[in-house]
């Protein structure tokens, strides 16, 4: 049986990390396998060896999946990246099967979950009382929804969990539960970034953003700006940090929310550049039509 050492060594040196995904398929599915083996035996004997594998089996191919997206071997050692990504999945995992298990027997459906995650983060991050009907509306605008809907969904999270929004892990660390990232799946440009990573779904969405006609540009960079702000929960000097090397990044949109306390609606943002909520569907359909074909 290998030490700790040596399975640290076989883990950060794989020879998965040299091998071509593309060019070398069969081969690439050959050492991801090998290293997935690696990755559970190592923290089946020397991470959680009191811990049954089925409580973190999946969610550790899961990360290790996810880690090798955007793992770059110049930039550091793969279990290192894998480590953290680990201890937050498996902080998230749990809470999301603590918030199950406190329902009270009120079943959700996965999108009134997601709206639910990102009424409450929202309001967290801006130390606001979710329940003050101002803060309410101003959710409402931000998410595009009703603010009847906004009161509602408040309404059924306050009686369905009645216990401490926290939960501790096993390094006894709190966890707050709803500052957890919104599982992704409520627009197309949030399927791609859970599917092909960020970076590269920005990388793709910049390429095809410099083909398109000037007349285009600021309707479209106002558009996409707002999107990937809210497919990143809001996050505005996250996104501005993250967004501002590229050619569709509008800073209006991070100067409307200064000044608004929000995030334009699509009606909003074809109000600003003086075009019909149909002519602006129109041209953001098309944009994305040639996204995906260029991804």
């Amino acid at each position: 049986m290998n030490t700790r050492e040596e399975f640290e060594n076989l883990i950060n040196n794989s020879p998965l990390f040299g091998v071509d995904k593309v060019s070398n398929s069969e081969l690439y599915k050959k050492e991801k396998y090998a290293l997935f083996t690696l990755l559970t035996d190592y923290y089946r004997l020397y991470i959680y060896p009191n811990k049954s594998l089925e409580d973190y089996s999946f969610t550790l191919i899961e990360t290790a999946t996810e880690c090798l997206k955007y793992y770059d071997n110049s930039k550091g050692e793969f279990l290192h990246l894998f480590n953290k990504a680990m201890k937050r999945d498996l902080g998230v995992a749990k809470a999301k099967e603590f918030i199950d298990t406190q329902r009270k027997g009120i079943k959700l459906s996965t999108y009134d979950e997601q709206i639910i995650r990102k009424i409450i983060s929202l309001a967290n991050s801006k130390n606001l009382d979710v329940h003050d009907k101002a803060v309410q509306q101003k959710i409402a605008i931000a998410l595009n929804i009703s603010a009847s809907r906004v009161a509602e969904l408040i309404c059924i999270n306050d009686n369905a969990v009645a216990v401490s929004s926290t939960v501790t892990n096993d390094e006894s660390d709190e966890i707050e539960l709803f500052d957890l990232k919104a599982d992704k799946a409520a627009s197309p440009e949030e399927v791609m970034i859970a599917k092909d990573g960020l970076k590269q779904l920005i990388g793709n969405i910049d390429k095809a953003f410099q083909t398109v006609q000037e007349r285009q540009k600021r309707l479209l960079s106002l558009l996409l700006t707002a999107e990937i702000i809210k497919a990143l929960d809001y996050d505005i000097m996250g996104a501005a940090n993250l967004l501002q090397v590229y050619a569709f990044f509008n800073k209006e949109i991070i100067a409307w929310h200064d000044k608004n306390g929000d995030i334009p609606t699509a009606k909003q943002i074809g109000d600003i550049c003086g075009v019909s909520e149909q002519s602006l569907s129109r041209t953001y359909k098309n944009f994305k039509e040639k996204l995906k074909k260029n991804c």
